[in-house]
């Protein structure tokens, strides 16, 4: 009995003490083995961010290396134009100078044969003229005959620093033969002749039927010589207005294709920059990208701007060949410091009284700097983000609201007709509306605003006063804008100081 309760209580009190619910686990930390992986991962996450650091640095010490190799490249280029120009304008004077001598070198020897009677010399110095224009590439066409002629008779009429003539030369010396051949050769006798008592010598010998004969000669010759210039001059004109227009056309393809450069060089720009804000690496290709539309850049405004040049020389030589008088520059002038007075005051109401938004005309640049640190709105013509219509519709509005200048730079590019059609992009009729100033009128100004403008451009903000301030201005660093432009436009040429 006792063993069987006792083995009851044992039982009883082993069932007492053991819990229905298992045991919690103690609470355990990390292992050390990830203790270890987690120190080994910060690690290697700090290696790569210090890796990337270091070579956005060096990215970026490369970067400002190239643009300081780019400026410098520029600059020494820069350099080498100029010493090119210096050494072609030096190797141009050097010859000038070598054309002068020989000319005084020949009019000497034709003087002196004059006075001494000495005719073969005076047909070899006339041969060496031949040989001159020959080489000159003077043929012997009409126009080429003409020339000749021309040169012929400069020869034999030549003075000396005293006003001597061969012809006198011939008097003086009492050389017949020499006067009669000077006399066929066209040279005048309405010239300086030798003393009275050397002409009366000569008179004394004088033939007088060769003297009918001479005059004949002579009158023949004018009527042929004046025959011959006027010939030549139509056909000269004519020439030189074909070679006028062909360059005009030269110089608008030179223009365009300096347009079309310079918004490859603004998409370039974007694109390294876009590259740049994304850490898209390889800026390399693009600062490559950037330097070579540079370099086009730069060679089609070389081109532009010789062609402009070429294009002023023709006008001025079919001037002097017409005989046209130089006429006096339409518009106004002033100088660099008096830009404020003239544009931004108008001191004397000079371009108010005209009606016509200025034209600055100025190929040094000045005048576009002068006017982009002003209080304007300036728009860039040669960059495409500033012509878009929308950011020329705010730059006007903009303009309007607060009386200010609007201004339009066309650089060296003519520009004028790609920004009237932008305007017109804007709205149509919007260029000729504002050039004639009638956008202004009757509040025709509102019709630009739009529903997503925002209150700050209500018709409530547009205020008279400011209204009256308002001013557009076109600079542009052509020297001789198209004439469609001047008389659009009131020109404003900027002299610079001497």
């Amino acid at each position: 009995m006792n063993s069987k309760k006792g083995g009851a209580k044992a039982a009883s009190g082993k069932w007492q003490t053991s819990p229905p619910w298992p045991k919690p686990r103690a609470a355990v930390g990390p292992t050390p083995e990830a203790q270890a992986a987690t120190r080994i991962q910060c690690a290697f996450r700090q290696h790569l961010a210090r890796k990337a650091l270091a070579l956005r640095r060096q990215e970026r010490q490369e970067y400002l290396e190239r643009m300081e190799k780019l400026q410098r490249e520029a600059y020494l280029a820069s350099v080498r134009r100029e010493q090119e120009a210096a050494r072609r304008q030096r190797q141009q004077e050097e010859a000038a100078q070598r054309q002068r001598q020989e000319e005084l070198r020949r009019r000497g020897r034709l003087l002196d044969a004059a006075f001494e009677g000495d005719v073969g010399e005076i047909r070899a110095v006339l041969q060496e003229v031949e040989q001159l224009l020959t080489r000159e590439g003077v043929g012997h066409d009409e126009e080429g005959r003409a020339r000749r002629l021309r040169r012929r008779v400069a020869t034999v009429e030549c003075q000396d620093s005293h006003g001597n003539t061969p012809l006198s030369e011939a008097a003086a010396g009492g050389q017949a033969m020499v006067i009669q051949l000077l006399a066929e050769l066209g040279a005048s006798p309405n010239s300086k002749v030798a003393s009275l008592d050397a002409v009366a010598s000569v008179l004394q010998t004088w033939d007088l039927g060769l003297t009918e004969a001479m005059l004949q000669n002579m009158e023949a010759e004018r009527q042929r010589r004046a025959q011959e210039d006027e010939r030549h001059k139509q056909a000269e004109a004519k020439r030189l207005n074909l070679k006028v227009q062909q360059l005009a056309k030269e110089q608008q393809r030179c223009h365009k294709e300096l347009q079309q450069a310079y918004c490859e060089l603004n998409r370039r720009i974007t694109e390294h920059e876009e590259c740049e804000r994304q850490c898209m690496g390889r800026t390399e290709f693009t600062l490559q990208a950037i330097k070579d539309s540079e370099a086009q850049v730069d060679r089609l405004r070389q081109e532009a701007q010789k062609a402009e040049e070429m294009l002023a020389m023709a006008r001025l030589e079919l001037r002097e060949q017409t005989q046209e008088e130089e006429q006096e520059a339409p518009g106004l002038k002033c100088q660099v410091t008096d830009l404020h007075d003239v544009l931004m005051k108008d001191v004397g109401d000079r371009i108010r009284a005209d009606g016509r938004w200025p034209l600055v005309i100025d190929p040094s640049g000045q005048a576009a700097t002068f006017l982009r640190y002003q209080d304007t709105n300036y728009v860039d013509a040669v960059n495409p983000e500033h012509l878009r219509p929308e950011r020329i519709r705010l730059a006007l509005l903009g303009a309007l609201r607060y009386g200010k200048p609007l201004v339009f730079d066309l650089r060296e590019v003519d520009l004028f007709p790609v920004v009237q059609q932008q305007l017109e992009a804007v709205q149509p009729g919007l260029a000729p509306a504002l050039l004639s100033r009638e956008l202004l009128a009757q509040d025709r100004y509102l019709s630009l605003l739009r529903p997503t403008d925002g209150p700050e451009y209500g018709p409530t903000q547009f205020q008279e006063a400011r209204l009256a301030h308002f001013r557009l201005f076109f600079v542009t660093q052509v020297q001789w804008p198209p004439v469609e432009q001047l008389q659009v436009l009131l020109p404003v040429r900027v002299q610079l100081p001497h």
